[in-house]
């Protein structure tokens, strides 16, 4: 056998090998598929503070419906002569109790539906309990800027 090609420099003329065959892995699976494990600590933790917040509002709630008595009681400790009227506070109070009423039944739905979704859910309560806290502070100071008697007291500091 004659090869009429001239003499090969440098294997030029060797055998044509193909590439190595890369085994590839097989793609993950989409996230929507992938299930997150349950988070008992933060179901447990979420359950506590939806409990607690249920108590609050449930012992709180005889306080708020009569308002009144109750800012007397801190007239008294502030050395405020006169009663906080009724008539003004019941009002206040109410809309105290709804509000606090309502931001808890929201911060319940809210946790139970990020629980069913597995993610995290223990701020839910914490966050209610912020903003009810505001609110009904924010009702009681409004309610003692419109109370003759605290006006009365203010302006004899001013």
């Amino acid at each position: 056998m004659s090869d009429p090609r001239p003499e090969p420099k440098y294997g030029q003329y060797g055998p044509v090998v193909p590439p190595p065959v890369v085994e590839t892995p097989p793609p993950p699976p989409p996230p929507a598929a992938r299930v997150q494990p349950n988070r008992t600590r933060d179901v447990m933790i979420t359950t506590v503070l939806l409990l607690v917040g249920v108590f609050d509002v449930v012992t709180a709630f005889a306080a708020f419906a009569d308002l009144g008595p109750s800012l007397s009681l801190l007239y008294k400790q502030l050395g405020v002569d006169g009663q906080v009227s009724s008539t003004l506070a019941a009002p206040y109070g109410v809309a105290i109790n709804v509000v606090r009423i309502s931001v808890l039944v929201v911060t319940i739905l809210v946790s139970l539906l990020l629980i069913a979704r597995r993610r995290r859910a223990f701020w839910v309560p914490l966050a209610g309990y912020v903003l009810a806290g505001l609110v009904s502070s924010g009702l009681v100071v409004v309610l003692l800027m419109n109370d003759p008697v605290y006006q009365a007291w203010l302006a004899q500091y001013q």
